[in-house]
């Protein structure tokens, strides 16, 4: 019988149930705001995440241009957050 730390078991657990998808949506919207600071999470209105894009919803004019502008680093600073390719794209509606 192997032993696994905590930590590893959850994580075979999260990849054995095919939970991890659901987990890491439920964290990157947990994580928003520390990921893109308050005054952008309070005008994110929706985040979906599906086939590695990810549909950022706001109804604020400049912050769509911002995000539409500095979409790959977005996509860096997202993939270094939880240290694998989550996100290959990011759409703004």
């Amino acid at each position: 019988m192997a032993q696994y730390s905590i930590g590893e078991a959850i994580s075979k657990m999260l990849n054995e149930s095919h939970w991890k998808y659901r987990y890491q949506v439920t964290k990157l919207k947990e994580d928003w705001e520390l990921l893109m600071g308050v005054t952008i999470a309070k005008h994110t209105k929706d985040l979906t995440l599906h086939n590695g894009v990810l549909y950022i919803q706001t109804d604020v004019a400049a912050l769509k241009h911002e995000l539409s502008y500095n979409k790959q680093l977005l996509v860096s600073k997202i993939n270094q957050h939880f240290e694998e390719n989550l996100v290959q794209s990011i759409v703004v509606k």
